[in-house]
Order: structure tokens, then C-alpha cells, then sequence
């Protein structure tokens, strides 16, 4: 088994589990809720988790470039570039009053595609890599990172090679979408049944 066999068995199957097993049968407003004030919702989990990785695509592959544009915030009826680390309670409610769902469902089935994608185009040496620093930095400057609270980020990420951050695809997957979910949906009074 090479390493993106070995990724693609690990983020599939986080994927298979938050699709097929924890999003199945939710409405709209069920994903969108919002349990309590300082929790975050489904939708909101579902957005950050495919925003973060679109960004560390770019850090993979020097040639990847974001797939949240101008058409994809139009089509979610979200007005932010960053990943939305550092929200305040304000702008998750409003995130959560106004999203698109059935949209931010659909961007993240298109990152989870180019994530697939970029992960099996890495060599192992490619992996080895460290993550260049610059790139880390410039998301201070580009919106990936938008409030003083976030600024930590980059320097958290300094150093840490490639196949960290295909790793992270699969642990903060499972980070925010089987623990976010769960919670979520256990606060709400939704059945969490496998």
C-alpha cells in the first residue's frame, strides 16, 4: 500500500461516514441550527472543515489553486474568504441565518474531490516536505485568515511537513465532523443512529 492508497482508505471513509451516516435525512434547518449560543452548526462545521481544506490544497501543490471564488460565495450566499477560524458568536449566527446548504454541501463534495485528486499526485518525497513558510503567512494578508483572533495560525503551522497537511485532511474531518456533528445533533434532540 503506497501513501495515497493509504490517505484515500482514511479520508474516504471519515467522508463515507460524515455523508452517509451523519448528514443523511437532515433538513436544511436542522443543518443550519444553531443548538445553543456559542455552538457552532452543521453547516458551519461542513463550510470550515472544505475551507480549510481548499487552502492547504495550495500549500500541496504550488500549481492548486483555491476553489472558493466569487461563483462559489454567490452560490453559498457566503460573503467571507477566510476559513472562519476566529468568528465571533455574531458571524456564526449570521453565517448560520443566511447560508446556502444545499451549497455548502455541494463545495464540500468539490473539495473533497480535489483533495482525493491532489493527495494521489504527491510523491512520498513530495510529502516529506516542509510546508513553505511564506505561503503560511501570506493567509494573514490574502483574507485565508480575517481577525486578530486567527493570527496565531501561521506561526502554529511553521515547519510542519506535507503529509501533515494531508493528514489534517482526514483529523479535522473527523475533529469537527464526527465530534461537531454528534454534539450538534445530540443538543438538538436529533437521533445519532449508526
Amino acid at each position: 500500500m503506497n501513501a495515497c492508497e493509504f490517505f484515500l482508505g482514511e479520508y474516504d471513509t471519515v467522508r463515507f461516514i460524515v455523508n452517509d451516516l451523519f448528514l443523511k435525512g437532515l433538513t436544511d434547518d436542522q443543518i443550519r441550527h444553531q443548538p445553543k449560543e456559542g455552538l457552532n452548526s452543521i453547516a458551519w462545521y461542513l463550510w470550515h472543515t472544505a475551507r480549510w481544506q481548499d487552502f492547504a490544497n495550495t500549500l500541496l501543490d504550488d500549481k492548486q489553486r483555491q476553489l472558493l471564488d466569487d461563483n462559489w460565495r454567490k452560490r453559498m450566499n457566503v460573503k467571507r474568504s477566510d476559513v472562519g477560524t476566529g468568528m465571533t458568536r455574531e458571524e456564526c449566527s449570521a453565517f448560520n441565518r443566511d447560508v446556502n446548504v444545499s451549497e455548502v454541501r455541494a463545495y464540500w463534495l468539490a473539495v473533497g474531490e480535489v483533495v482525493r485528486e491532489t493527495a494521489c499526485a504527491l510523491s512520498a518525497d513530495e510529502l516529506d516536505k516542509t510546508v513553505d513558510r511564506t505561503k503560511l503567512y501570506r493567509m494573514l494578508e490574502d483574507g485565508t485568515i480575517a481577525n486578530d483572533r486567527a493570527k496565531w495560525l501561521p506561526c502554529f503551522l511553521e515547519g510542519k511537513n506535507k503529509a501533515w497537511f494531508l493528514s489534517m485532511a482526514v483529523w479535522h474531518t473527523a475533529e469537527h465532523l464526527l465530534g461537531g456533528v454528534v454534539c450538534v445533533r445530540r443538543v438538538s434532540g436529533i437521533p445519532v443512529g449508526l
